[in-house]
Parts: C-alpha cells; structure tokens; sequence
C-alpha cells in the first residue's frame, strides 16, 4: 500500500483525528491547489472543483475530512 493509500484510509478510518497539514496533504497528492487563505477558511482548486476547508487551531472538523475523503475516491472513479 502507498504513502497516498495509507493516508486516505487513516484519514477514512479516523476522521475526528485529523490535523489540517493531513487533508493539506491529500489533496495536494491529488492535484489540488491552495488557491487562498481567507480568514480560517482555506480554498483548494482542481480544474473545476473548489473545496474550503476551515481550520481551527490547526484541526478540521470530522465532515470536512469525510467530505475530502469523499472527492478523493471521486476522483479516482
């Protein structure tokens, strides 16, 4: 299993664990770009795809992992 692989399923097995520099991870893996910060709220980009993830003290709220999870296997269909 890749570094990727282990990172997506760590982050699907366990989403109240995840730290920001995590999801910021995967989806750069992915292709996607920090397109701004704006506040607590940062915006990722991939073609036509935006995703805002908001971050507080260094930590993303569960729906927002599953949220990520949930492009990332999208993408991979």
């Amino acid at each position: 299993m890749s570094r990727k692989e282990k990172l997506l399923q760590r982050l699907k097995n366990n989403p109240y664990d995840a730290t920001f520099a995590d999801i910021q991870k995967m989806l750069e893996d992915e292709g996607f770009q920090l397109d701004r910060v704006s506040g607590s709220h940062h915006v990722f980009k991939r073609d036509q795809v935006i995703f805002v993830v908001p971050v507080h003290k260094k930590r993303v709220k569960s729906v927002y992992v599953k949220r990520a999870v949930a492009i990332v296997e999208d993408l991979h269909k």
